[in-house]
């Protein structure tokens, strides 16, 4: 009897439990856009319309980057050595992002650390590619 009692208790505790850790994955954006003409909320408005957005959005890939070269580490998808090279880069980028930020984003420095993240993301995929 007692037993049944618990169980009927718990079971909206797990739902309720289930509902909040869910909906931060829920709010995620996931690059998925539907936009018919003017620019959505997860598109951003890049440098034509200020750069602290445009800084944020930098930031955002950046860590992100990092993240993906601290899996691949880990996961030993890449070796050290390319690991220690493309964490040395993204740690100079972050410099000099850190550098330029100090007085704001001009629009040649918004471009120059954007070049430099593409250049670490395609890195990163050919160090990928000659793995396997």
């Amino acid at each position: 009897m007692k037993t049944a009692t618990i169980r009927k208790a718990l079971l909206p505790v797990l739902a309720a439990s289930a509902v909040m850790v869910s909906t931060p994955a829920l709010a995620q954006n996931f690059g998925v856009t539907l936009s018919f003409g003017s620019p959505g909320y997860s598109q951003g408005y890049g440098p034509a319309r200020g750069y602290g957005n445009a800084q944020r959005d930098l930031q955002h890939r950046a860590h992100m980057l990092s993240q993906h070269i601290e899996r691949l580490a880990w996961n030993r998808s890449i070796n050290r050595n390319q690991a220690r090279s493309l964490a040395a880069q993204m740690n100079q980028y972050r410099n000099l992002e850190h550098h330029y930020a100090r007085n704001g984003l001009t629009a040649r420095q918004y471009h120059e650390l954007n070049a430099r993240l593409d250049r670490i993301e395609y890195q990163l995929q050919r160090v990928q590619r000659v793995r396997w």
